[in-house]
């Protein structure tokens, strides 16, 4: 868009619409451009996986990659139930994979596994911070989307705890996930919320840290390895 040091004072102050934003991709006329690109093409930006600091990562999409990454882990034990994994789509633009997948599948319980805001930065006050890195796997007793099960919640405190795995309560009820469809499909589903707190969410370069990622995979063996004894 127009840069910063050409734009007027009154400007500076507005968000810019997206028609008047555009992408250069080096090419000088539209016969050019129509042969390196079509409408409809993906862009995105190019953020790369770095490690710095005291045990953090630096990447795009960690939210949800970082689902993604326990789901694939998650998916290597075995267990004497059925355990379906979910690697839905188009959860920012309305729930519309998971609504699709619990309505197809019918599960008896459903946890949404993503990453969630992380504000434990300079000038945010403590009440807004939502989650702390660090301070272990985030878990849900609900958001703007659904009430995480009772029963669950409790579930999962109990192992965290029973197994000394740090865990915190998500100190904010904003914001949503596919827990909100999954629960409300069909007759019902009892649903919970476990989520790996990330800096800077939905931006290019999210961070996170690789020991609350690891403890949310530890935690989440545990739990299904308790749901084999009920």
């Amino acid at each position: 868009m127009k840069a910063i040091h050409l734009q007027e004072p009154e400007e500076r102050d507005k968000v810019f619409p997206q028609k008047q934003m555009y992408m250069d991709i080096g090419t000088f006329c539209r016969e050019e451009t129509e042969e390196l690109v079509e409408v409809g093409d993906y862009a995105s930006f190019d953020s790369r996986f770095v490690r710095f600091g005291d045990n953090k990562v630096k990447a795009k999409s960690l939210d949800d990659r970082v689902g993604c990454g326990i789901l694939l882990e998650l998916l290597k034990e075995t267990h004497d139930f059925d355990m379906v994994a979910c690697f839905s789509v188009q959860e920012e633009i309305g729930l519309r994979g998971a609504k699709v997948a619990a309505w197809h599948i019918q599960p008896d319980l459903a946890i949404s596994l993503e990453g969630t805001t992380c504000a434990d930065i300079p000038d945010v006050p403590d009440h807004m911070q939502t989650t702390r890195q660090g301070k272990g796997p985030a878990i849900s007793f609900m958001d703007n989307s659904s009430i995480s099960d009772r029963g669950l919640f409790r579930r999962m405190v109990e192992t965290a705890e029973s197994h000394s795995i740090p865990y915190q309560i998500k100190e904010n009820v904003a914001g949503g996930n596919d827990a909100g469809c999954i629960q409300k499909s069909r007759g019902g589903v009892p649903t919970l919320v476990v989520s790996v707190p990330c800096r800077y969410i939905h931006s290019p370069s999210s961070v996170m840290d690789l020991k609350d990622y690891s403890d949310t995979l530890r935690l989440m063996k545990e739990f299904l390895k308790g749901c084999e004894t009920r």
